[in-house]
């Protein structure tokens, strides 16, 4: 979670700190709701059941794991992407 502040302060510092916070609550919100339709899927874990996806929310990049047989998610990373304007 320290990370995610820190990715927070650094957006804040950007002027992009409510795009962030706004593309985190849609990410959360499409997680919880189905996994399987966000982001695209990059490879296949057949032995722990999971498959491991990325997807871009702007100015945010995440890479995550999604069971296959359980409602669980691993988020991997966050990463914030850098401002095109720039």
């Amino acid at each position: 979670m320290s990370a995610l502040r820190q990715l927070q302060r650094q957006a804040a510092d950007e002027g992009r700190g409510e795009q962030m916070l706004a593309a985190l609550r849609e990410i959360h919100q499409r997680l919880q709701h189905n996994p399987n339709a966000l982001g695209e899927a990059l490879y296949r874990l057949p032995i722990l059941r999971m498959q491991v996806r990325a997807c871009v929310v702007r100015p945010l990049a995440v890479d995550f794991a999604v069971c296959e047989d359980r409602p669980v998610v691993i988020i991997n990373g966050v990463t914030l992407l850098t401002d095109p304007r720039t």
